[in-house]
């Protein structure tokens, strides 16, 4: 079967040199069917970010990039534990839309001692790159992770982290993305095509520690 596209994901695979994100793709090509015009879709975090390796991933074939910016904010970076500041985020936002083009930003909200102004903040920050695609996650605190073990101060409560969403939603509607998944939003046409299939219970091929696949054959 022909395979439309390709997700490298799950921790921070901009790590890898581009050379050996090329070798990867290599071998994918060398051993399945890729479509002509694959989705190949990179996740990035901005605290690996160099404007060269994010050059050299296209020239390997990456043609959409994920940037785990998280917030625009420095204080909401630090309570994160985040390994980026502000500035290192707006400049690999910068670089990967004069790159790719498509480009989708991960954002969170519900923030410790987030303000509904501060969520507003982060949303105009994020429009202002333009990109197509945007993702915007709940923090949740998840078993046996660091915040579970020592859950930050000032959670907002759920009445608030539900006014943020309703924010979310509507001022990205307002600015021409459609939601299409529980927190990703996309313009017209732009939605991210591995993510769709996993969301229409198509068929998919899981590699790496711990992956998971899903592979039919009727």
């Amino acid at each position: 079967r022909k395979v439309g596209t390709v997700f490298i994901g799950g921790g921070t695979p901009s790590l890898f040199a581009p050379a050996a994100i090329e070798r990867l793709l290599s071998g994918v090509r060398a051993r399945l069917p890729l479509v002509a015009d694959a989705e190949v879709t990179l996740e990035a975090n901005p605290g690996t970010f160099e404007r060269a390796r994010f050059a050299g991933y296209f020239a390997a074939g990456v043609n959409r990039l994920s940037l785990g910016v998280q917030s625009f904010s420095p204080k909401h970076l630090a309570a994160l534990g985040r390994v980026h500041d502000a500035d290192e985020a707006r400049r690999a936002a910068e670089a990967a839309v004069t790159i790719f083009g498509n480009v989708n930003l991960d954002l969170m909200f519900a923030l410790p001692g987030q303000t509904l102004e501060e969520c507003e903040s982060d949303l105009a920050a994020a429009l202002a790159f333009g990109t197509p695609h945007l993702s915007f996650y709940q923090l949740t605190i998840e078993p046996n992770t660091a915040f579970h073990h020592a859950p930050p101060p000032e959670l907002p409560d759920d009445d608030l982290a539900a006014d943020m969403q309703e924010q979310v939603a509507s001022r990205l509607a307002g600015a021409g993305y459609r939601r299409y998944e529980v927190s990703a939003y996309a313009k017209p046409g732009r939605e991210c095509a591995h993510n769709l299939n996993y969301w229409r219970f198509g068929d998919y091929l899981g590699i790496g520690a711990g992956a998971h696949g899903k592979l039919s054959f009727a």
